[in-house]
């Protein structure tokens, strides 16, 4: 029997059927070793039931010697000869091996243990796979190998004269070290496989009294909130910069105490000022003042030393900091300006766990930004980045314990695949594909990121999607399980500002003006004329989990889609038991966005702002299960705010003659909406402050759709009879849908249900969620 349910927020909560999931703790080291020998089992066991070394053509071992000829799984009896010590000497040696051979494939072989870069590890052209055939760089089997860039922090010893400003809880118990000559800066330390909080102050507001703040490298705070550091510690504040879906880590450089004014080296996305779903937005990291719990620490670039209240009666020798933010890099010939790159083709990464990358300081303007500063355009942010690749393979790896993006595919990347891989516990997007700006090199395309467990994203940078598509085309993002996140769950982008050579929060400096033409902005309000330099179009996400996103930032969603090509396909995903207090929708098409096709998909059990699923442009909602959307805390949001669970909005923020807003030919059909509440309206029309109903829908293809709330029956007829006055809705129901067992969970329809009748087709849930098999994940998969 095909079962909808999935783990909830509590045990049977909602009780979503018999299938259970159960959570794994969150990441230490004992914890992230187990969980690492479960799958590859240690190497003193495996060593004992091997018969004979895994085939390959070249061995690494953190046992080895560069000098000997890599062809041997471990060293001969002699100590003469055996495999490769460093990842670079293999790499090198494929090549000779490449101009002396014949061989397609190539299997290069990693034993156990931890491969320490002091530079990142870079695959050129030269590096490519014979025609047809591979490179592979691949865990031993039963074997767990890391690559890792983190430096030890050893010499630990108990503060002699303590850093001025230190907590009165923390004195006596804050421990030092000499910071490692290799180091220039630590911006994050991890002990093991765990990331240490950074000492942080107590968070606050700009007071009300303050200016509209114009400047973005200005800030207004309230008595007592920061002090003039400068000189002393070199202070971030990390900043929600006057909306709720954008945050920076922006260098401190003056702080007036008196006059309550702070500035930044460089600036905000936008003016620092007062958020309306936050009352708190703005924190100081890096001082004395914020070492008032254990596990806390702070660097002092002045006296190069480290500060630490460790957890223990001590520090342990596991504390490292990450050098690099980069791992490795594989980079193709990139011609920038011209019509076409040469990608490196062939290259497969297996079952190898990358950890301790340093995050890329980034604030503010400083680069290209993706949209809202979620990330930065063809920039070295991530542990592993793919710059002009093909036909390359990353699977059944380990992205964990890294402080930046996870995995990145920039620029010219076609045909390479993301599968079977875990995200977890790293502090940007675990996976983005970005390409070039709008223009007529749309070279970013037919990349799979499939059957990946993505899970606790964005734990430095906030507000960053899990997953990532910005102006990249017939990609395949499916069967990804996704949770635990700040932000939203998938975002497929290409939102730009259009104004010719002005610095844009929107990605406006990628936009190839050179190919565009004689385009100029005032006829962007067309999405019809300059669709065809949107490149993000026909892709596929489809079959995956998005639950418990959003728990913390604003104005997000677990699926969001703007500013892209068309025929972008939303199919058959299920968005549950998202609780954070600030979520906009699951399913969002917004500003600039037009043929979307949002199908199949079944959202429940959503606290949202404001909607379960909304469309801005001319975009088909067909055949989706809506349920269970409930308000967020009121004293979070405005009051006047009137909820829905299907959003066609006109009026805001453009104007309900827009063209940007016209939605004359879009498809709303055989919907499922199932509200336990009467205060919320089926469909909301105009904006989220308005009661409707409108007119919205007329010129729409609404109909076949079916609403039902079981606490008034009426609910349904209420909206339907005025829609249907105007020829909208006409063979739309008010009925109850018969699902299987609602309160256990079981959203399947009985064989009498009305839905059958208005041609709904059932949702195959059992093609939902990851596949069988995933090489970490220890729950109960989907299918």
């Amino acid at each position: 029997m095909v079962r909808v349910a999935l783990h909830t927020e509590r045990t049977n909560r909602i009780g979503l059927g018999q299938r259970r999931r159960r959570w794994p703790a969150l990441y230490r080291v004992g914890v992230w070793l187990l969980a690492t020998m479960a799958v590859f089992g240690s190497s003193e066991l495996s060593a004992g039931v091997r018969e004979r070394p895994a085939k390959g053509d070249f061995y690494v071992s953190t046992k080895g010697k560069d000098t000997w000829s890599g062809r041997l799984a471990e060293p001969n009896p002699t100590g003469t000869d055996g495999p490769f010590e460093t990842l670079a000497k293999a790499r090198d040696a494929v090549r000779l091996l490449k101009g002396n051979s014949r061989a397609q494939n190539i299997v290069v072989w990693i034993r156990g243990g931890r491969y320490c870069l002091h530079e990142t590890l870079v695959f050129g052209l030269e590096d490519s796979a014979p025609r047809g055939g591979t490179i592979t760089y691949a865990a031993y089997p039963r074997e767990a190998p890391v690559v890792s860039s983190g430096v030890p922090i050893g010499n630990w010893r108990k503060v002699e004269k303590e850093p001025e400003g230190l907590p009165a809880v923390a004195r006596g118990k804050v421990w030092v070290a000499d910071v490692p000559r290799e180091l220039e800066q630590i911006r994050t330390l991890y002990d093991g496989m765990e990331r240490l909080p950074r000492a942080r102050g107590q968070g606050f507001a700009p007071p009300e009294s303050a200016a509209r703040p114009v400047r973005a490298d200005e800030l207004h705070f309230p008595p007592g909130a920061l002090k003039n550091w400068v000189g002393r510690s070199e202070v971030e504040l990390l900043v929600i910069p006057g909306c709720d879906y954008e945050m920076n880590l922006l260098p401190l450089s003056s702080v007036d105490e008196a006059g309550g004014v702070a500035r930044t080296s460089v600036p905000a996305s936008r003016p620092m000022g007062r958020v309306k779903y936050f009352q708190q937005n703005v924190w100081a990291e890096n001082m004395p003042e914020g070492l008032d719990q254990p596990g806390k620490w702070l660097f002092n670039s002045k006296e190069r030393k480290v500060y630490l209240w460790p957890r223990a009666d001590q520090p342990d020798g596991e504390i490292v900091a990450p050098k690099l933010t980069e791992l490795v890099r594989v980079e193709g010939s990139i011609n920038y300006e011209g019509p076409q790159d040469e990608p490196v083709t062939g290259l497969v990464f297996r079952g190898l766990t990358f950890a301790h990358a340093e995050r890329y300081a980034w604030h503010g303007q400083t680069g290209w930004s993706l949209q809202h500063s979620w990330e930065q355009f063809d920039r070295p942010t991530a542990a592993m980045r793919l710059r002009g690749a093909s036909r390359c393979v990353v699977e059944a790896c380990r992205f964990c314990a890294t402080s930046g993006t996870g995995i990145r595919l920039d620029l010219t990347c076609q045909g390479n695949r993301i599968a079977d891989n875990e995200f977890g516990h790293i502090g940007g997007v675990a996976v983005l594909l970005a390409g070039y700006g709008p223009g007529t090199k749309d070279v970013n395309r037919g990349n799979e990121v499939v059957n990946n467990w993505v899970h606790h994203t964005g734990e430095i940078y906030w507000a960053t999607p899990a997953i990532m598509v910005w102006q990249s085309g017939h990609n395949r993002v499916a069967n990804n399980l996704i949770h635990n996140t700040p932000y939203s769950g998938i975002a497929v982008s290409g939102r730009i500002g259009l104004q010719r050579g002005v610095m844009d929060s929107d990605g406006g400096q990628t936009v190839r003006w050179q190919e565009v033409g004689t385009l100029e902005s005032a006829n962007w309000d067309q999405w019809y004329a300059y669709e065809k330099f949107l490149h993000g179009r026909q892709n596929e996400v489809a079959h995956n989990e998005i639950h418990h996103v959003m728990e913390s930032m604003g104005d997000g969603n677990g699926i969001y889609i703007s500013g892209t090509g068309r025929e972008n396909h939303i199919y058959e995903n299920f968005i549950h038991d998202c609780v954070g207090p600030h979520m906009g929708a699951a399913i969002r098409c917004d500003d600039v966005q037009n043929e979307t096709i949002v199908e199949g998909n079944v959202i429940h059990h959503i606290r949202s702002v404001q909607v379960g699923i909304s469309m801005t442009g001319r975009n088909h909602f067909i055949n989706n299960i809506i349920s269970d959307i409930f308000p967020s805390p009121r004293p979070l949001k405005p009051p006047n705010i009137v909820h829905g669970y299907i959003c066609v909005p006109g009026e805001y923020p453009y104007g309900q003659n827009d063209k940007r807003m016209d939605i004359a030919g879009a498809r709303i059909e055989r919907n499922v909406v199932y509200s336990p509440r009467q205060d919320y309206l089926p469909v909301l029309e105009y904006r989220s402050f308005s009661t409707g109903p409108g007119e919205r829908l007329k010129g729409t293809r609404t109909d076949q759709n079916l609403y039902w709330c079981p606490a008034d029956p009426t609910w349904g007829e209420r909206y339907l009879k005025p829609q249907q006055a105007m020829r909208v809705e006409l063979h739309s129901l008010n009925a109850d849908p018969l699902f299987v067992d609602y309160a256990k969970g079981d959203l399947r329809f009985k064989p009498k249900s009305p839905v059958w009748k208005l041609g709904f087709k059932a949702v195959d849930f059992s093609r939902i969620g990851l596949l069988a098999g995933h090489p970490y994940y220890r729950g109960q998969p989907t299918r």
